[in-house]
């Protein structure tokens, strides 16, 4: 190995250190009148992973999927009853790596049809927001603590096997939008946040380019 020799370009991939589950979703936007509107399913209550929760189409990352886009749009195709042609992905988000278990990669789409099959088996029902009541509301904001201890089996004679109950080590941001009844909050709320900034920053981009010319 030379002194200094940069490396050829590569691409970056998650270093996991926790042992969460790797999923894909899609932030699906369809037109009302003209408006944009972001789409939500409400979870089935017969799930037993977080029923009655609402959030956006997706699921796990299948290891017969070519990336986790090709996860999204598989989940979203399944769930929603439309084909994967009538999404055009914008382009993705910034993962969120959340402390309850789950990593996810969001993609923003436009969905150019409403004509949702949905599978009952998972989804109760929809609903759609306009993206501009986000713009003009803020989300109630709150904080949850993360605590830790070794989990049964931890090798003895390490220094951290002297703990043995919990301990805090840290916080998160929760932030919850109240909507119509609807309670949006949790990883769905944070994907909402990151997906307005990035439309933001993709729309200034443009006004400037558009001055450029």
């Amino acid at each position: 190995m030379t002194r200094y020799e940069a490396w050829p370009e590569r691409v970056v991939r998650q270093n996991l250190c926790m042992n969460n589950k790797l999923c894909a979703v899609v932030v699906p936007v369809i037109y009302i009148d003209g408006a944009a509107h972001l789409v939500f399913e409400v979870r089935s209550s017969t799930l037993d992973w977080q029923p009655g929760e609402i959030c956006f189409p997706g699921g796990a990352i299948e290891p017969s999927d070519d990336s986790a886009e090709a996860a999204a749009l598989r989940e979203t195709e399944e769930e929603l009853g439309i084909h994967s042609s009538r999404m055009y992905v914008w382009g993705p988000l910034d993962y969120v790596e959340s402390p309850v278990g789950v990593t996810v990669w969001p993609f923003a789409a436009y969905l150019d049809t409403t004509a949702f099959k949905l599978s009952k088996n998972e989804i109760d029902h929809i609903f759609t927001v306009p993206v501009g009541w986000f713009e003009d509301h803020k989300p109630t904001e709150a904080k949850i603590e993360l605590a830790t201890r070794p989990a049964d089996g931890f090798p003895v004679g390490l220094e951290l096997s002297g703990q043995t109950e919990w301990e805090k080590r840290q916080t998160y941001n929760v932030y919850i939008y109240h909507y119509n009844g609807y309670k949006i909050w949790g990883i769905t709320a944070h994907i909402i946040r990151n997906f307005l900034d990035i439309q933001r920053q993709m729309a200034g981009s443009a006004d400037e380019a558009a001055l450029q010319k």
